[in-house]
């Protein structure tokens, strides 16, 4: 009996292994939809490597383009940890008008991709 099931037993093992290890990698490209009460910003961050993530913050009314621009700066200083970070805007860079004369177009949701540097990346460049 202990030989029929050792086999299974390893084939069991290595099963379980392995869906963890695939659960692992879907957490990390999974996005979530958050809201910042402080900003009253909705907005989507998905986790694409250890400190690199995509965020999208949703358009809002023209007024609320500020409250958006400062919330992104200090939720990147907030994920990498008061590490340097770099921002790379995708698209949604919106025009400021203190007072727009026409209705404004369509605006895309202000996407970027941050990437935090870690302290070991720092040192290297010395």
């Amino acid at each position: 009996m202990k030989g029929i099931n050792a086999p299974r037993l390893f084939i069991g093992a290595t099963l379980v292994a392995l869906s963890s290890a695939n659960t692992a990698l879907a957490e990390k490209a999974e996005t979530e939809k958050l809201y910042d009460f402080d900003n009253k910003v909705h907005y989507y961050q998905t986790k694409i490597g250890e400190d690199n993530y995509k965020i999208e913050i949703q358009s809002d009314d023209y007024k609320h383009f500020t409250n958006q621009s400062v919330f992104l700066l200090r939720h990147a200083d907030r994920l990498c940890r008061g590490n340097t970070f770099m921002l790379k805007i995708l698209e949604g860079v919106q025009e400021y008008e203190r007072f727009p004369t026409k209705p404004r177009a369509y605006q895309p949701d202000l996407s970027v991709l941050l990437q935090c540097e870690t302290k070991e990346d720092t040192s290297k460049g010395k």
